[in-house]
């Protein structure tokens, strides 16, 4: 990537996305004060920092190629925080209200980001970027299928929590939630390099996940049924997530934010 400065940086505290990232971060703390999963708490709230850490980062670097890559991280961030939102609604942590409103702006942060970053078009020659666009994951089946995996794993162990250690009731949680993040990330991402490793990640979180129902399934033999049913999900979602690439370059129907 070239090392071209900038002719100028800003002060984040004069910088409308900056100021909006904020106001976002403090919504999401607002919302999740009474999540009762501190798994999805911590991740939604890391999510939010780290948006409005890397939008500071890109307004005062004096690099083109920096403020690529900070604007880049935070439209993964952006993913993250979308996603997760999905969880908590999925979960009944938040009312529709509260979810509508969080994801109206998380997309102006995406718009505003991806105008910024659509800018250095000129600048990152040597950076893979399959096209200058941010597609919708939630239209992927792909991330909608891990949607399902991650609830079905929440289900098991909210039925049998009595029966295991909390912290095999955690490893499950961050395992469930991994999944549908790193999805959701990899399809929002324009650096393809970066899309290739949130899928890697995706892939080694299906493997880990694999090998946690093996153990599951040794401490509660009576729920082997519904451990079945999450098996055939979790090799649908990586026959899915395999064959990603090809599906995306053929498909006309997922929206592009511009």
């Amino acid at each position: 990537m070239q090392a071209m400065r900038k002719p100028y940086n800003y002060d984040p505290k004069k910088s409308t996305v900056y100021m909006k990232s904020l106001s976002f971060a403090k919504g999401l703390y607002d919302i999740s004060e009474s999540f009762p999963d501190a798994v999805i708490q911590e991740k939604i709230r890391n999510s939010a920092v780290s948006i409005a850490t890397n939008i500071a980062q890109s307004r005062v670097t004096m690099y083109h190629a920096n403020e690529f890559n900070y604007l880049n991280v935070a439209i993964k961030s952006i993913s993250q925080c979308r996603s997760l939102i999905d969880l908590a609604l999925v979960r009944d942590y938040i009312t529709f209200e509260q979810y509508q409103k969080a994801d109206i702006e998380a997309v102006e942060l995406l718009k505003i980001s991806f105008s910024l970053i659509k800018r250095l078009k000129q600048y990152v020659k040597n950076i893979e970027v399959k096209s200058w666009r941010v597609v919708d994951f939630r239209q992927s089946h792909l991330y909608n299928r891990s949607i399902d995996l991650m609830q079905s794993i929440y289900w098991l162990v909210d039925s049998v929590d009595i029966d295991i250690h909390y912290e095999m009731a955690e490893k499950a949680y961050r395992l469930a939630i991994h999944t549908p993040l790193y999805i959701a990330s990899g399809i929002g991402q324009l650096n393809m390099k970066v899309r290739r490793k949130m899928f890697n990640e995706a892939q080694d979180n299906l493997k880990k996940l694999s090998k946690y129902l093996q153990q599951f399934n040794e401490l509660t033999c009576n729920k082997r049924e519904e451990l079945n049913t999450i098996e055939e999900c979790r090799i649908q979602v990586v026959k899915l997530l395999n064959n990603f690439f090809g599906r995306l370059n053929s498909s006309n129907t997922i929206e592009q934010v511009e």
